[in-house]
Formats: C-alpha cells, structure tokens, sequence
C-alpha cells in the first residue's frame, strides 16, 4: 500500500505560551550593574599630597603672620606721622606767631619813630611854648616879690617877645636884650633864671636821629 506524499512532511507543532495576568508572579532575571573599583593611592601619592597640603597650610600661615605685622608698621607709621605732623603744627604755629609778634612790634616801633619825626615841628614848638610860659610866670613872681627893680632878659627876639606879650603889663620894669643864643636869661639883682629850652630840644633831635 503506497502511503501520500503529505504524510512525509514533517509538522512543527507551535509551544503554547502561558498568558500572564496582571497580578501573576514571573521569575525575572534582573541584571545589576557592578560597581567601579576605585583605585587606593599608593604610599608615595598619600605622601606627595600630605606634602602638598602642608606646604599650602605653611604659606597661608606665614602669609597671615606677615600681613598682621605689615599692618601693624602701617599704624605704627601713621600714628608718627600724625604726630610728627602735629609737632610740625604747632613748631609752625609757634613762629609764625613769634614772626607776626616781632612783625608788629617792628611796625609799631617805626609808626612811633615816624609819628614822632612828623610831630617833631609842632613838638618843638609845644615845648618852647611851655617853657616860655613859665619862664614868665616866673618872672611875675619875682616882680611880685620885690616891687620897683628892673629885670634884665636877655634872649633870641622870638622868645623875648613871646615872654613880653604875656608880661605887657610889667614892660617899664623889664629891659630886654636881644642875643644869639637858644636859651632865655633873666638876671633879677642876684637871682638869675634860665630856660632849658636846648635840652628838650636835644631829645626831640635825638629821637627824630633813631626813627631815620
């Protein structure tokens, strides 16, 4: 009996999957990733970095011990300066002020050398005014005391007749002589009366001599 030629095709029988539900268990194989070994320093690295890290701590410790003493010159110099300036102040202060004081005394010394050099004139002619004056006042006195002698004055013009408008009244009792000389002479019996008139003058030229 002969047998068909389909019964020699071999048939793939398909395997049945399991469906799974939501809820229902399946072993999973999970794949964890292994973790990087970190290599360990080596003896001469672990002494290189210790190395490094004192010499960084050094530097920052020798860096902050000479800026605390950099600091301290600074406040050291600006206190002396500032005193130094203070001294320098008031050494200023001190001549200036004996500067303006020897100033004003110079000032003050020349505007008298100079007052009394433009005074001078009427200076001069003050005095000789007062010395006439009492010279004449003297001279009544004597008329007064002894009544009838006649008095000898003997002078420069000007001055004999300054001290006769003031004696116009005693003029028949006074003779007058006009001389050459500075001074003012009475001659009154034994009593003799006399001006210092050139004196006084003599300090007014001696005064005018300092102020040129």
């Amino acid at each position: 009996m002969t047998m068909p030629a389909a019964s020699h095709i071999p048939v793939i029988s398909l395997p049945k999957f399991k469906s799974y539900g939501a809820y229902d268990p399946a072993l999973v194989d999970v794949l964890e990733p292994e973790e990087d070994q970190i290599p360990q320093p080596t003896e001469e690295e672990l002494r290189q970095a210790e190395f490094e890290r004192g010499l960084a701590e050094g530097d920052g410790r020798t860096r902050a011990h000479y800026e605390a003493i950099l600091e301290r010159e600074r406040e050291a110099h600006a206190k002396a300066l500032e005193d130094e300036m203070t001294r320098f102040n008031m050494r200023e202060s001190a001549n200036v002020s004996a500067a303006i004081e020897k100033f004003l005394d110079v000032m003050e010394q020349r505007l008298s050398y100079s007052l009394a050099k433009l005074l001078q004139p009427f200076l001069s002619e003050r005095i000789t005014e007062q010395l006439v004056s009492a010279f004449a006042t003297n001279l009544r006195q004597l008329t007064e005391e002894s009544e009838g002698k006649l008095i000898r004055l003997r002078g420069p013009e000007g001055l004999t007749s300054m001290v006769m408008e003031q004696l116009q009244d005693l003029r028949e009792r006074i003779e007058v002589q006009h001389a050459d000389q500075i001074e003012l002479v009475a001659l009154f019996d034994e009593t003799t009366i006399e001006t210092r008139l050139e004196q006084w003058l003599g300090q007014l030229e001696h005064l005018r001599k300092e102020a040129d």
